[in-house]
This record gives C-alpha cells, sequence and structure tokens, in this order.
C-alpha cells in the first residue's frame, strides 16, 4: 500500500487555495483536485500493511513520550520544480516542531522499509502538476493562515479519475499553552 503523512488542510481553507489559484492561473498545467491538497511530512512509498501497522505502534509510542503541539503556518510562498513540473503553495516559516515531527516520522517509516528521503523537506501545496514552465507571477502573494492540531497517515490509491488520498489514521497533537 502507498502512504504517506501529512497535515490535511481544513475544508475552509481547501476552498479559499482553490478559488485563489483558479483566478491567478487559469490555464497552468494540470490542477491539483483541491480535495488533494496536503502537507506532506513524510513520503513512505509502498508497505506492506503489516509494516504500516508496525509504524503506526511506532508513532503511538514516540508521541507519548514525546508530545508535540499543534500550531499556526502561514502558507505565503510559491513555488515551481521544472522537474517533475510542479507548481507549489508553500510557508516561508517552518515551526520547529513540525520540522521534528517530520525528521523523526521519516526515520520511522525508514525502520519498517519506507524508502530514505534524501531531498531537504520543502513543506509545500501542489497547485498544478505537468507544468511546462513556471505560472506567471500572480497579483499578490497569497497569505493562507491555519491552525493545525493533528496529523495523518494516508493511503494513495490510483484510479480511473486520478489519485484519491483516504485517510488510514489521524494523530492528535497537544493544544499549545498559553
Amino acid at each position: 500500500m502507498r502512504a504517506f503523512f501529512a497535515l490535511e488542510l481544513p475544508a475552509e481553507l481547501v476552498m479559499q487555495v482553490a478559488s485563489w489559484r483558479d483566478r491567478q492561473f487559469p490555464a497552468s498545467g494540470r490542477p491539483v483536485p483541491p480535495a488533494n491538497f496536503h502537507i506532506t511530512l513524510a513520503f513512505l512509498g509502498s508497505l506492506p500493511v503489516a509494516a504500516l501497522e508496525r509504524l503506526e505502534t511506532s508513532v503511538d509510542g514516540w508521541l507519548a513520550e514525546h508530545p508535540l503541539c499543534g500550531d499556526t503556518l502561514l502558507l505565503d510562498r510559491l513555488g515551481y520544480w521544472p522537474r517533475p513540473g510542479v507548481y507549489w503553495l508553500g510557508a516561508s516559516a517552518w515551526p520547529e516542531g513540525l520540522t521534528q515531527l517530520a525528521r523523526k516520522l521519516g526515520r520511522l517509516g525508514s525502520a519498517v522499509g519506507a524508502p530514505r528521503e534524501r531531498r531537504s523537506l520543502q513543506p509545500h501545496v501542489t497547485l498544478f502538476r505537468s507544468c511546462d514552465r513556471a505560472p506567471p507571477a500572480p497579483s499578490g502573494l497569497p497569505a493562507f493562515r491555519f491552525a493545525y492540531s493533528h496529523f495523518t497517515l494516508f493511503e494513495s490509491q490510483r484510479g480511473r479519475a486520478g489519485m484519491h488520498y483516504r485517510p488510514l489514521r489521524h494523530w492528535q497533537l497537544e493544544t499549545a499553552p498559553g
């Protein structure tokens, strides 16, 4: 089963980002369906169900010993990767807790057979795929702020209509003091 850990975007934010994208970039590559918007924390590739079950147990144990708090993330940066032709929305500032979480999820995934990610983490929401060049600069930079309080293990399923991401399990993060 192909799987990954990610932050889910709140439904209202998904609608705002999709509307903004469609207004700013009407014809720029293949738009990602809004239902597929997420911020990947760790890609796991294809793993057997038994490995995913061991991974879930490892995540439970780690979070019990190292509780992490939810936080706020500001999506305010755009980027383009020529290969594979991806245009994305990301954060210029990434909370240290999320960096720590993403690294640990990657290490726990590797311990059950997931490939080790060689690239540095660039948290983002993919807006378009198959762009042969970067879309023109938008009229203004985005500023989408949202609070996250959990992360999710997803299964990636390919269907006739393209990719579909099915949530398998959620982990709640602690509430920040204050």
